[in-house]
């Protein structure tokens, strides 16, 4: 089998048409009125063009999700941050939603799936990536890469094939801005105790195949915690969002709240770059816990985004069945609880595969509004073949499904 028809077994969700559906399982916060692409319609607020379906509730700690070619989908459960608590479902298509049959169970935290060049779907938990054949009856796990680290503050594992088939793989920091492991007899850049270890922490890591064995190097550093990633389809450049540091109004005299400060970023990953965690923030200013710090050094941000957003997942929108409006354009969520998060948005790019503009939102208002809908979180997005954006929201155990509106 090629490559190509391998991929054609993926991301494509052969979606039915509008029918009557089932009642959504008791206790959901969502109001329904009407049916999108044959799911429950809930009532958020979109761009024009879309809407958005319930898939499915009920799934404890969802992050991850790969849509797969029979309509069927993976999903993680995290199950909550101890170990061993974490699942992976396949959820199988019925009238007005999904019903979840348990693949693996016993996890260490799994969040990231992503299918890979050879047609097997590419599991990580904490400490490891793992691969299963999704075709199987009966799928089991193989290890491919263990010994990741998996302690601290950010354990979890984003991941993703690059054009080239190399696999990169988010090693976020133990700590929030080095708090505890600051050695101040070191010179200003050799502060940061999170910054010695082997392998090095804040980084992203590039995998590749090596006579059938997969080794890996650091690839970008400086990085507090890639949770959302992305490949660009045409130019095959890495994209990261960053998750940016807490507190920072507790170091800085005379700031109230760090509600906008610091900003995210959206940063252009290279080789062999470095792009200032812990020591600097935002475009290049010196962290307060190390004021000394030469941030000319380190590579800018392409684009701040509000403070505490919290993207943890990010595609590019670029298939040909999808709203021509936003092709090519990044679709990010923003997972966090604060102001500037729950919220679904998109970054347009240019011809030269650069972010223009400011993100326009795809879902706003996605506070909680009684009676109408809750607070979102999304966490994982994906884009299928027929331009619908797959959303896992794990603080309301839901998997919804924002679909182009047919026939208009």
């Amino acid at each position: 089998m090629t490559i190509r028809s391998l991929r054609c077994l993926m991301l494509v969700s052969t979606l039915l048409a509008p029918v009557a559906f089932a009642a959504p399982d008791a206790g959901t916060p969502y109001a329904i009125k009407g049916t999108c692409e044959g799911l429950p319609r809930v009532n958020l607020k979109t761009a024009p063009g879309f809407c958005v379906g319930l898939a499915a509730t009920g799934l404890g700690m969802p992050r991850g999700v790969l849509p797969l070619a029979d309509g069927s989908a993976l999903l993680t459960d995290m199950g909550g941050w101890g170990e061993g608590k974490g699942r992976v479902l396949r959820l199988v298509r019925r009238q007005g939603g999904f019903d979840s049959v348990t693949l693996f169970s016993g996890l260490n935290r799994p969040h990231g799936l992503q299918l890979g060049p050879d047609g097997q779907v590419y599991l990580g938990e904490d400490g490891r990536i793992s691969r299963f054949n999704p075709t199987d009856a009966q799928p089991k796990l193989t290890m491919v890469i263990d010994k990741l680290p998996a302690d601290g503050r950010h354990p979890i594992k984003t991941f993703l094939f690059g054009l080239d088939g190399a696999l990169y793989i988010n090693f976020g920091s133990a700590t929030d801005n080095c708090e505890g492991r600051i050695d101040t007899s070191q010179p200003p850049l050799q502060q940061c105790k999170d910054m010695q270890t082997d392998p090095q922490r804040a980084s992203i890591w590039r995998y590749t195949q090596q006579d059938g064995q997969w080794e890996g190097k650091q690839f970008a550093a400086g990085l507090r915690n890639s949770m959302a990633l992305a490949i660009h389809p045409v130019t095959g450049a890495l994209w990261q969002a960053e998750n940016s540091r807490d507190y920072i109004n507790r170091k800085i005299p005379g700031m109230k709240d760090d509600e906008n400060l610091p900003h995210e970023e959206l940063n252009l990953i290279h080789e062999g770059s470095n792009y200032g965690w812990p020591y600097c923030y935002d475009n290049n200013v010196p962290a307060p816990e190390f004021p000394q710090a030469d941030c000319g050094l380190f590579a800018k941000p392409a684009m701040l985004l509000p403070g505490h957003a919290a993207p943890l997942g990010m595609a590019f929108y670029n298939e040909p069945a999808g709203l021509a409006a936003w092709r090519g354009s990044l679709i990010m969520g923003w997972h966090g609880y604060r102001n500037n998060g729950h919220r679904l948005v998109a970054i347009r790019f240019d011809s030269n595969g650069m972010p223009q503009g400011q993100p326009q939102e795809l879902i706003s208002d996605w506070g909680d509004i009684p009676g109408k809908h809750p607070m979102g979180a999304p966490t994982d997005i994906k884009v299928d073949k027929t331009g619908a954006i797959w959303i896992t929201e794990d603080r309301n155990a839901d998997l919804l499904i924002m679909a182009p509106v047919r026939g208009r």
